[in-house]
């Protein structure tokens, strides 16, 4: 008999481009049930009233406005966040969440070299090193062992 474990899981950000992705990929995912999902300016409609591609899997799911509370205790929560937003909400969901996949760029670069290509400090340096840097292929080990990833983005 084969087990699957279900990782219960949220998408901060689920309204745009990314956030629909992912929610696209999630539906078909094994072993993720997407449970929350949050938009900003979508807060309030059906899931599949924004995608109708999506219905058939999130029905009656609507876009919550962000509350870090209602994350607490999830197994996965993938932030598809626009740049610089990620690092304002970060804060104690790294200790309440298993684990967190940030999108965005906010955690992929040290403090120093952040404030450098972005021209502006970080809001939540010492949240970074608590990220590794999900290029597998070159960091695998650190990915394995991280609670929390930073996508490499493009």
């Amino acid at each position: 008999m084969l087990f699957i474990m279900t990782h219960h899981a949220a998408v901060v950000g689920g309204s745009g481009y990314t956030g629909a992705e992912l929610l696209r990929l999630a539906a078909s995912h094994p072993e993720l049930d997407v449970v929350h999902v949050t938009a900003a300016s979508n807060a309030g409609a059906r899931v599949g009233e924004l995608f109708p591609s999506l219905e058939p899997e999130y029905g009656a799911m609507t876009f919550a406005p962000f509350s870090a509370s209602d994350l607490d205790g999830l197994d996965v929560v993938v932030r598809a966040l626009p740049h610089g937003e990620s690092q304002r909400i970060a804060g104690a969901r790294v200790e309440s969440v298993a684990h967190v996949v940030d999108l965005g760029a906010d955690f992929r670069l040290p403090a120093a070299q952040y404030a450098r290509w972005y021209g502006h400090e970080h809001d939540a340096p010492e949240l970074i090193a608590r990220f590794a840097f999900g290029k597998v292929e070159i960091y695998r080990d650190a990915v394995d062992a991280a609670s929390h990833v930073a996508n490499p983005g493009c």
